[in-house]
C-alpha cells in the first residue's frame, strides 16, 4: 500500500515538473513562478523516491 502512495507521489511530482517546464517555455507566467513549480516537482519526486527506498529497507 505504501509503495502505491510513493508511486502516486512520484507521478504527481512529475506532472508538476512538466507543467512548470511548459509554463517556463510557452507561457506568460513570470519566470520565478515557473522555476518554483519545477523545483517543487523535483522535490516531490525526490521525497517519494527516498520514502520508497526507506520503506523497502525496513
Amino acid at each position: 500500500m505504501l509503495e502505491l502512495i510513493f508511486n502516486t507521489g512520484r507521478n504527481i511530482g512529475l506532472g508538476i515538473f512538466v507543467n512548470g517546464a511548459f509554463a517556463l517555455q510557452f507561457s506568460e507566467v513570470p519566470q520565478s513562478q515557473a522555476i518554483y513549480a519545477i523545483a517543487e516537482g523535483i522535490l516531490i519526486m525526490f521525497l517519494s523516491g527516498l520514502g520508497e527506498i526507506k520503506f523497502k529497507r525496513s
